[in-house]
């Protein structure tokens, strides 16, 4: 089949790299031709992931399909309270933008109602987004291994010279424990996301171990796209432990909230760190490939259309 992924509704932006390049290798893994493009494309299936703010290149896309257009949506944001991140980190610059999120939940809602299907980047997200899409076909998108997404060439444990790194919307509760952890006197390297790739993988080359971090202490939803992403890099992931279970917690070294400090000081100590991370990646590779894991969801996805229900086509 021939695949489209669009990127234009983020304005091709550096913060969905992962997710695009993870789509296209799994489609690649299973012989599927794909592009990557700012437009729609009325000759492919165009995998779109959630931010629709601007009206008119919604109904663009929804004329689209006059035209033989069709459509899938990654839904990567959890719903609650009638919005996304409804009610939560109120105080947060990003996540505390209430309008901003209300404005972008409606306009993923108004897509949704016209794809084929929505695809939710962790199991524990059925249930709001079927509750919220009655009659829409919503299903899971495993983050399984595939070929071409490792790029991070680790340097010798030796010449390493970060502590710890950590990549992602810092908030309050980061913040606190990252701050711990240099009070104690290590080195760490933080950020927001959208470094440059470059910046990235060097840092990460030269990174002793990274660091998987709540949102905050309520957050029960697991990272997925992030411990997807440390896996295939082989990095040496301290990932603090949720509540809802997750598809890759066999290949992810969990540790208890209140002692994630004291876990990853005690990880700079451990003398086979490279073994340990190659280890967890070779059964990762070999658990969960995308190229078995893929194609049912492809088939369920496209293998008709489900007519969309009559409030969603009038949103």
């Amino acid at each position: 089949m021939k695949f489209s992924i669009h990127t234009g509704n983020h304005g091709s932006s550096l913060t969905i790299a992962d997710t695009v390049c993870f789509i296209r290798q799994a489609l690649l893994d299973c012989g599927h031709e794909v592009q990557i493009n700012a437009g729609i494309r009325s000759d492919r299936v165009n995998i779109l992931i959630e931010h629709f703010m601007d009206d008119a290149a919604i109904e663009l896309m929804k004329r689209g399909q006059d035209f033989g257009s069709r459509y899938i949506v990654i839904a990567t944001e959890p719903i609650s309270n009638g919005s996304f991140h409804g009610g939560l980190q109120r105080q947060h610059w990003h996540y505390g933008d209430t309008d901003r999120w209300k404005r972008r939940f409606d306009g993923f809602m108004r897509v949704a109602s016209f794809c084929d299907a929505v695809w939710v980047l962790d199991e524990s997200m059925l249930a709001s987004y079927r509750q919220a899409l009655p009659g829409a076909k919503v299903l899971f998108l495993p983050h399984g291994h595939v070929t071409g997404f490792g790029v991070v060439q680790h340097l010798p444990e030796a010449e390493k010279d970060i502590d710890f790194y950590f990549s992602g919307t810092i908030t309050k509760y980061r913040e606190s424990l990252l701050l711990e952890l240099q009070r104690r006197g290590h080195t760490v390297l933080a950020h927001e996301q959208g470094a440059a790739p470059y910046q990235r993988e060097e840092w990460q080359s030269r990174a002793k171990v990274c660091l998987s971090l709540r949102l905050d202490e309520a957050n029960l939803i697991p990272s997925v796209s992030r411990m997807h992403y440390h896996l295939h890099q082989a990095n040496y992931l301290i990932h603090e432990r949720y509540e809802l279970p997750c598809a890759l917690d066999p290949y992810v070294l969990h540790v208890p909230s209140a002692e994630v400090v004291e876990w990853a000081e005690a990880a700079l100590e451990v003398p086979d760190r490279r073994d340990v991370a190659e280890g967890l990646l070779q059964r990762f590779s070999e658990g969960l490939p995308m190229r078995v894991l893929l194609p049912p969801l492809l088939e369920a996805s496209l293998k008709h259309q489900v007519p969309a229900h009559p409030m969603l086509a009038a949103a």
